[in-house]
């Protein structure tokens, strides 16, 4: 599942998983839990592109 929704939104799934499981260790808080959501990490990537 999270394969297919990384693809729908053009996410590496593998650099995704890499990139939300490094900010959960890292001790990402529970009320932000919607940004590491695959749409939302895209947001995210491209944001920091600009």
């Amino acid at each position: 599942m999270v394969e297919t929704t990384c693809k729908l939104n053009d996410i590496d799934p593998l650099a995704y998983l890499t990139d939300v499981l490094t900010r959960i260790v890292n001790g990402h808080p529970n009320r932000d839990i919607d940004q590491l959501l695959p749409w939302a990490h895209r947001a995210q990537a491209l944001k920091a592109v600009a």
